[in-house]
Order: structure tokens, then C-alpha cells, then sequence
């Protein structure tokens, strides 16, 4: 009897621990708070966002003032505090907007002056008027990967020169390089080497492999640079250089009396057996001039300072990216990109997760709310903020993204057919899995303890495009930031005008922000610092 009611009272101390390990991870006001984000309130978000009114948001343009001001508005009602220029919630920053003046625009070779689109095409434009004359150097197809011991430029100096190259898509023969977007892995493409080694300018020997209407296809394209200014570091910075392709015609020109005819030096490239580097006995010059206006574009900005007097100096920052990729074409008769999914889901569903946060108990550490702008056109917001951010950067331990939450696959809804879109209690996950093993830990006992959602992990893996460099994370990311992805994956409305509200999930919406705000919040409040415990991929540079 005694070793009956011992080993009772033994079984049901087991049956506590037990119990109190599979307590729930979430406390019980953080979860009232969370369940204050509702379907209801985030739909009334999005359609204000992706209104015919605001015509996509882009940056800049009147429509994304209008959504900045909504969640500016939203922000001061709720009392979060300001955390961008002059204690207000606007980061502003320049952006250069450069055009090729293309009545005027020459390249002259042998004395023959050629006009843009009939002896030449802009395949990058650096910004800055090129005007001048320079030797020329041709260095194959221009590629260096050192682990390969390829360098076309080793023994040449390039360096206020004219580089020449095959173009535009040569490659070293018989090697396979690793591309992710714009990153090539262990390898730097000619335009990106040639400005790290001072040459003014690129000119493209054509292959002949070319499809036919390649010349029409590529004229008047790349005429205009809207960037970032001063530019920072990152996969999607723009080129440093300018770059012309030749016409067959201006080939002929060029080679004349050199060491290879035109005919020559294009054989070559094209079977990849390319001549060792020379210097040309001529040179080139360039008259490209161009205007620039200069535009002040922002991000909003806004903190919830942390409880821990010690822990409120380390930050959590969570970004959605609020501008819209607005296009050009007019679709079966629509010519406005709402861009509802990409991103006033994101913009919308991080609106009511700061809300709520201002509604429950503060977590030990302090967290930075960033609607960026930019995000399509080159991630100028983002790249912004890592450069001049409000509190030192080497203070931020964690970064979290949302962008694109709202499709669904469930049945009879827009994307039920939709292969790349998840379930209606799924979600993309991407981030943890390949940098931090105790942050994905956290976010698996929250997401158990809580909705209980399936993460999919498709692209939680160092070789997806969409865990680098297809994201808003990536600048973070660079500088040694552990980043967290959440998004509902690609649907065919993508970039396009039918990217409207009435196709999204507001319940999907309402899950994944949900979901957020009890992963931001525990994060936060986590005693230990969350941090990349993994090495970096090799497929993401590093940048200061």
C-alpha cells in the first residue's frame, strides 16, 4: 500500500513536469493581445491600402504619401513612439533619379560617330554623364573566380580605361557558376569588376547566337537610374558602371586593324574559346549626357521601447515593405497595380501588430516598426536604414519580414489552384532553420502553443532565392543580422494588376500576424540574445 501510494504520488509529480513542459509558451495577456488582430480590421486596412486611389504606392508618388500618412496617423493614435528624423516617424533619405539623353547620346569609333539604338544599346547606366576619350582594353568574357584561378585581368590595368568584353551573356567555358538573382556565388560578373578596378566603361562584343529581334528588344531600354544616393552595398544596388553593346556593324569598326577581326574575336566568343587579353591600338570615345532630378523618398518609422532597463538597449526590428511594384502596361484593361498582396498585406497586418503590442505587457527588449519604401525598385528604404539607422546597429539581434501574406490555397478561393501558395492554416517560414537553431526552436514552441500553424520550410534552406536575395531582409541579413521570413508564396497575380484585395484571405492575414506578434514578442522577452549560431551562407555577401 505504502509503495502503491508512492509510486502514485511519483507518477503524478512526472505527470506535472510533464504538464509544465508542454505549458503554454505564450503568457496569457500576450495571447489576448495577439487575438485583438482580427480578420475584420486588417481587411478594412488593406483595401484602403491597395485602392484604385493609391495606384500601387510607389516610391515616390502621392499614393504612398496617403498610406504613409494612414499608419502615421494610426501610429500617433495608438501612442507608439516616433522613431525617425526630427522625433518624427519619417526616415527620408535621396534617391538620384539619372536619364541618358538619347537624341544626343554618341559613341565614336575610328572617327565614326554611332547613335544610341543604331551603333550601340545602354546595357547599364551608371547615373553620370560619360564624356570623354579612353583606351580600351578587351579581357574575354570579362568573369573573375579566383577558387578557379580565372582572372582575364591579371596583368592588365584597367583602371581609366575602356574595358571590352563578350556580351551580353558570355561565360567561362565549361564552368558552372553558382546565381541567386543578381549573387553570383565565388564569381564576379564583368560590369561589377570593372568598377571595382576604376575602368570607365564596358563595351559588348555581340554573340551570334542572339535571337533574331535582339536589337529591337534591346533599344531604348536601361536609359534611366533611379537609385539610392549615397548608394549602399547590397545584391540590388545598381550597376557602378556604364555599359554599351555594339551593333555587328560598330564590331567591324572597332576591330579594324587589331590583332583579331571582328569576325575573328565574335568566333571566339561564341565557342568560348576566348583570345588571351590585350590592349586595343585604338581607343573609343563616349559623348552619353544626362539629366538628374533628385527626390525624397521615406521610410515610417516607429519604436515600443523595452521593459528590461539592461535588455531595452538591444532591438528587434520587423519590417514591411509599404510601396507597391507599380508597372507600366495596361492588363485586359486594367492599368493599376493595387499591389494588395505585395505588400499592403504585410503593411496592414504589422499596422495591427503594433497596436496591439501597445496593448500588453512590454517584453524585455525593444522593437523598431519600419514600413520601407523602395522594396521594389532596388530595396532603397532598407539599404537606408541599415546605413543610418536610429539606434547602433550592432544593437539589433533579431530582424523579422512580412511581406506577402494574404493568398490561400483553400478550396474555392482565387489561388486554389495556385501550386506555389500554401494551405489555409499554412504559412511560409524562412530564415531560422538555416541560421538559428534556438530561434527556430522558440518559433516552433510558440507557434505549437498557439495557432498552431504548419510552417513551411520549402525555402528555409541556404539555396533558395527567396531566403537570399529575394527579400527585404537581405541588407540585414549582409551585416550579420539573424533574419525571419514570413510570407503566403507566389501566386500568378503577382506583379500584376489583378493583385487586388478581393482575392486575398483576411483570415490568412489575421493568422500570420497573429502568429507574429507572439514570435516578435517572445523573442523580445527572450533572457538570452537571440543571434545566427550557424555560418552564413556562402551565397551571402557580406557588407558593413
Amino acid at each position: 500500500m505504502i509503495l502503491a501510494m508512492q509510486t502514485s504520488a511519483w507518477l503524478m509529480a512526472l505527470l506535472l513536469l510533464v504538464q509544465a513542459g508542454q505549458a503554454p509558451a505564450v503568457p496569457e495577456s500576450v495571447r489576448r493581445a495577439a487575438d485583438g488582430i482580427t480578420a475584420a480590421q486588417v481587411e478594412r486596412d488593406l483595401a484602403f491600402l491597395s485602392s484604385d486611389e493609391l495606384r500601387g504606392r510607389a516610391t515616390p508618388s502621392p499614393g504612398f504619401d496617403k498610406a504613409a500618412d494612414y499608419i502615421i496617423t494610426r501610429l500617433k493614435a495608438a501612442g507608439v513612439t516616433p522613431a525617425g528624423d526630427k522625433g518624427t516617424y519619417v526616415q527620408a533619405y535621396e534617391m538620384h533619379e539619372a536619364r541618358v539623353d538619347a537624341a544626343t547620346a554618341t559613341v565614336t569609333i575610328n572617327g565614326a560617330a554611332l547613335r544610341l539604338d543604331e551603333g550601340f544599346v545602354v546595357r547599364s547606366f551608371s547615373g553620370e554623364p560619360l564624356t570623354g576619350t579612353w583606351p580600351v582594353v578587351y579581357v574575354g568574357h570579362g568573369w573573375v573566380i579566383p577558387d578557379k584561378g580565372i582572372d582575364p585581368y591579371a596583368g592588365m590595368n584597367v583602371r581609366g580605361k575602356v574595358v571590352l568584353t563578350h556580351g551580353p551573356r558570355a561565360m567561362p567555358k565549361d564552368v558552372t557558376i553558382q546565381q541567386f538573382g543578381r549573387v553570383t556565388v565565388g564569381a564576379t560578373n564583368v560590369t561589377t569588376e570593372a568598377a571595382r578596378r576604376g575602368a570607365v566603361a564596358v563595351v559588348m562584343i555581340p554573340q551570334t547566337s542572339a535571337q533574331p529581334g535582339w536589337w529591337q528588344q534591346m533599344q531604348g531600354q536601361n536609359l534611366v537610374r533611379r537609385e539610392l544616393h549615397p548608394s549602399v552595398p547590397s545584391a540590388y544596388a545598381a550597376a557602378q558602371v556604364t555599359s554599351a553593346l555594339l551593333s555587328r556593324a560598330a564590331t567591324d569598326g572597332l576591330m579594324q586593324g587589331e590583332r583579331y577581326t571582328a569576325a575573328e574575336i565574335v568566333a571566339r566568343g561564341d565557342s568560348q574559346e576566348y583570345p588571351a587579353s590585350f590592349a586595343l591600338s585604338k581607343s573609343i570615345t563616349f559623348s552619353i549626357p544626362s539629366t538628374k532630378v533628385v527626390h525624397r523618398p521615406y521610410n515610417v518609422v516607429a519604436t515600443i521601447e523595452g521593459s528590461d532597463p539592461a535588455l531595452r538597449n538591444e532591438h528587434i526590428t520587423v519590417m514591411a515593405h509599404l510601396d507597391g511594384a507599380v508597372g507600366t502596361r495596361s492588363v485586359d484593361g486594367d492599368d493599376i497595380y493595387n499591389s494588395a498582396d505585395d505588400n499592403a498585406s504585410g503593411s496592414a497586418g504589422m499596422l495591427s501588430i503594433v497596436e496591439q503590442m501597445m496593448k500588453t505587457t512590454r517584453p524585455k527588449r525593444s522593437m523598431l516598426f519600419i514600413w520601407d519604401s523602395g522594396e521594389e525598385v532596388g530595396l532603397w528604404g532598407t539599404r537606408h536604414f541599415v546605413a543610418n539607422p536610429p539606434v547602433p546597429l550592432s544593437s539589433v539581434v533579431a530582424h523579422i519580414n512580412i511581406d506577402m501574406i494574404g493568398a490561400t490555397r483553400a478550396p474555392g478561393t482565387a489561388d486554389e489552384q495556385s501550386p506555389d501558395v500554401p494551405g489555409p492554416n499554412e504559412v511560409y517560414l524562412i530564415g531560422p532553420g538555416v541560421l538559428s537553431d534556438r530561434a527556430n526552436a522558440l518559433i516552433e514552441r510558440v507557434n505549437r502553443s498557439y495557432l498552431n500553424m504548419t510552417l513551411n520550410r520549402a525555402d528555409d534552406r541556404w539555396d533558395s532565392e527567396f531566403f537570399y536575395p529575394r527579400t527585404d531582409a537581405g541588407p540585414f541579413l549582409e551585416r550579420g543580422i539573424l533574419t525571419i521570413g514570413w510570407n503566403t508564396g507566389l501566386h500568378r497575380r503577382y506583379h500584376q494588376p489583378s493583385d487586388e484585395a478581393k482575392y486575398l484571405d483576411p483570415k490568412k492575414i489575421e493568422a500570420v500576424s497573429r502568429t507574429v506578434f507572439a514570435t516578435l514578442w517572445m523573442l523580445a522577452d527572450d533572457p538570452e540574445r537571440p543571434r545566427i549560431e550557424k555560418p552564413i551562407p556562402i551565397s551571402v555577401p557580406r557588407h558593413r
